[in-house]
Formats: C-alpha cells, structure tokens, sequence
C-alpha cells in the first residue's frame, strides 16, 4: 500500500474504516491507524488519514495514539463513507476493516464491506487503491509429494473481501495485490 502511495507526489488522502483499538497490539486485531499516521508523518507533506469505528472506547484510544494528521470518528462506517463520498473528491486508499470477521461464517462482514464499497462508489477514481483486511485465500490443493502441495486454479478471496472480490472481477477491477489483504483499482 505505501509503494503504491508513494507515487502521488501531493499529499495523499487515506481513509480507513476500524481504528486501531487497542497500544501494542501487533499479533492481535492490527496497528494499521498507527501505521498510516507514520506513513503520512514521514511525508511531510500534509497528507491525512480519516478513519472512522463504531466503537467509542476504541475511537477513544486511537486518537492518543497518533497525530493530528488522522482524524478518527465515531460512526457506523458505511453511513460514514456515504457522507465522505458526498464532500470529498479525491481519495488514494480506502482500507476496508471494519466488522470483525467470523471465520465460520463469514457472509455478515462480507456484506458490509461490500456496503462500504457500494458507499464510496461515487468518488472512486481509476487510480484509487480499495484494499479490504481479512481475506484469506482458499483454493484447490493437489498434494505432490509428502507435506507439500500445488495450488490448481486460482486463489478465491475469502473472509471480509470474498463479495467485494466477486464484484471487482465482474466490473474487470484490477487486483494489485492478493494476500491476507487484497488491494484493487479500477473500480
């Protein structure tokens, strides 16, 4: 995401959706408020980061945690970006990561994330990076040998990405990236 951003030479415009909840906590639900905040920080050039989470303590939180480039709100994340989209016209990174993720069953965050999408439509540009958290990759395994295996076919997107990944290949959105999180652009 950051290789990516560093080809805007004017400030860019991060939006996040779920702030970091809680100091420190690298293995467990992310630092990625933390992270955008350094990374806008270090460009010095009055990039800025919104980011907005339902919930109040963890809002809280992050705003001890990073500087006055990040604005950090409470609110339901699509109603949120739905406003966002209305007063706004340029966004670089939309990071999709709100609603936690239930491995067993995944469709309510999926839903929402596609919600998100569907919210921040209006100002997409074909340059804007969509990057949704939490999508990990399944796919058919073809063992070859003793504990090893060939992936055959394509990886599916999983967990928060899998509908917004479904749409992204039906509108020919191109995937920068395909990893525990998945990034696109041309929406």
């Amino acid at each position: 995401m950051f290789e990516y951003l560093d080809q805007y030479p004017e400030p860019v415009v991060i939006v996040e959706t779920g702030c970091t909840r809680k100091p420190g906590n690298w293995a467990g639900d992310g630092q990625s408020t933390v992270l955008f905040d350094q990374y806008v920080l270090s460009r010095k050039d009055g990039s800025q980061v919104h980011s907005v989470d339902i919930d109040p303590e963890a809002v809280r939180i992050c705003k001890t945690l990073v500087s006055d480039n990040v604005s950090v709100n409470v609110g339901d994340s699509v109603a949120y970006l739905h406003k966002f989209a209305r007063s706004n016209s340029h966004v670089h990174l939309f990071y999709l990561d709100s609603f936690d993720v239930d491995w067993n069953y995944w469709f309510p965050s999926a839903a929402h994330h596609l919600k998100e999408l569907v919210a921040i439509q209006p100002i997409l540009k074909s340059d804007t990076l969509v990057v949704v958290d939490d999508c990990m990759l399944s796919g058919n395994l073809l063992p070859t040998e003793p504990a090893n295996y060939q992936v055959i076919g394509t990886p599916q997107v999983g967990g928060k990405g899998r509908l917004v990944a479904e749409y992204a290949n039906q509108v020919g959105a191109k995937p920068m990236f395909l990893e525990y999180q998945v990034g696109w652009t041309g929406f």
